[in-house]
């Protein structure tokens, strides 16, 4: 008996557009957001989703229900889970892209942001960075945020694992990121695309990548 997890970014949002940093900073989905979750919610159409989980940030659950709004299947309701949250960035929520790098390197030095970048595992290299860089903000680090989407995830599955089921999890770039690269998946450079699905198995207590960051339908 397999659980079908199928992990989805949210659609893109205002702060995404403006390239600007945004954890737990809600913002509304654009258009292009809107459009681009409508079409992966007509490319999963077909699924039959026994539950449909959201971070309890707005712009996961209206991306859930505009993927279900498409769906030929009996709709299960959206269940709401704080493990699902994004990471808080602190003080450097909102706080445009390319001022990060400047003010990384004032406060770290360029030589732990060339090791972040190149490392084997770099989306968690990355996310350790934040906290280096403001402390006093107490920001999960790589093995807390992994522990806590890691123990969400298993916590959904054991409900369904003596079942087939496909579950919805729509959620956010680095805390799906960094659960996949944790299990050897390999994270494009700037992330899991926005309104992209990636799918994962949990059978017998553990998780199998199937594929990452799908663009053709799903059957």
């Amino acid at each position: 008996m397999t659980v079908h997890f199928y992990l989805v970014r949210h659609g893109q949002t205002q702060l995404n557009r403006y390239h600007r940093l945004q954890g737990i900073t809600d913002s509304p989905l654009t258009k292009k957001g809107i459009r681009r979750a409508r079409r992966l919610g007509i490319q999963l159409q077909n699924i039959r989703f026994t539950e449909v989980y959201t971070s309890d940030l707005k712009r996961t659950q209206e991306t859930a229900r505009i993927i279900l709004s498409e769906n030929q299947k009996e709709l299960p309701k959206i269940i709401r889970n704080p493990g699902l949250r994004e990471i808080s960035f602190g003080n450097f929520e909102e706080m445009k892209n390319r001022h990060m790098v400047p003010n990384a390197i004032k406060k770290l030095g360029i030589g732990q942001i060339f090791s972040a970048a190149i490392s084997k595992k770099r989306v968690a290299a990355v996310t350790n960075l934040f906290g280096k860089m403001d402390e006093g903000a107490q920001i999960e680090d790589a093995k807390q945020l992994n522990a806590r989407i890691t123990r969400t995830l298993s916590n959904i599955g054991k409900q369904y694992e003596e079942q087939n089921v496909n579950i919805l999890i729509v959620a956010h770039a680095l805390i799906l990121s960094l659960f996949i690269e944790n299990l050897s998946g390999d994270v494009p450079l700037f992330l899991l695309k926005n309104a992209r699905v990636s799918q994962v198995d949990y059978a017998k207590g553990k998780f199998e990548i199937v594929n990452i960051n799908k663009k053709k339908s799903i059957k």
